[in-house]
């Protein structure tokens, strides 16, 4: 009995010396969400997303291991004819396109082919994004940065939406000392 004792004392202690002195290792799973909204009569938009001004990144930015989750939330509001809308991102500190042909040319596709139907409205949840990712490593990369422009663009005729309720959700692995 003495010795389950004194084993319990030396853990204790040895537990209290890793606290003192910060040696003991804690990683979380932290999770933002950036709203948006903007309205397009021309089938492209721009959102520049900075992070960096929320505190969950603030507080954890210098620890990130890794961006484990980035998906999206939208409410599109179309009046017009059906389209097919699409995500393209790039660097923060990238020029910001003004138009579809040099977002092509320069930035990445991360959300492709989702189809809004003519005068309706269409709700695409967090779970449903998935679906219409691509190039998730390059999404990963550039939303680790902390800043990043996104740009909206749709084809398949001139629609007058509007997207409300627009949300980045990002989640992200993070180690403290």
């Amino acid at each position: 009995m003495n010795t389950v004792l004194k084993r319990f004392a030396a853990f204790g202690l040895v537990l209290t010396a890793f606290l003192v002195t910060g040696c003991l290792i804690i990683s979380g799973t932290f999770v933002i969400v950036k709203d948006f909204s903007f309205t397009s009569a021309t089938g492209f938009y721009h959102e520049h997303i900075d992070l960096t001004s929320e505190s969950e990144w603030n507080d954890h930015k210098d620890a990130i291991d890794a961006i484990d989750m980035v998906g999206f939330e939208f409410t599109f509001i179309n009046s017009g004819a059906e389209v097919t809308f699409y995500v393209y991102i790039d660097e923060g500190d990238a020029p910001t396109y003004t138009n579809y042909v040099d977002v092509n040319a320069n930035a990445t596709k991360i959300l492709d082919g989702l189809t809004l139907p003519a005068s309706t409205t269409t709700t695409l949840t967090y779970a449903e994004s998935f679906a219409y990712l691509t190039n998730v490593t390059a999404l990963k990369k550039l939303v680790k940065s902390g800043t990043f422009h996104a740009y909206g663009v749709s084809t398949g005729g001139t629609s007058n939406y509007t997207i409300e309720n627009g949300k980045v959700i990002v989640t992200f692995t993070a180690h403290g000392s």
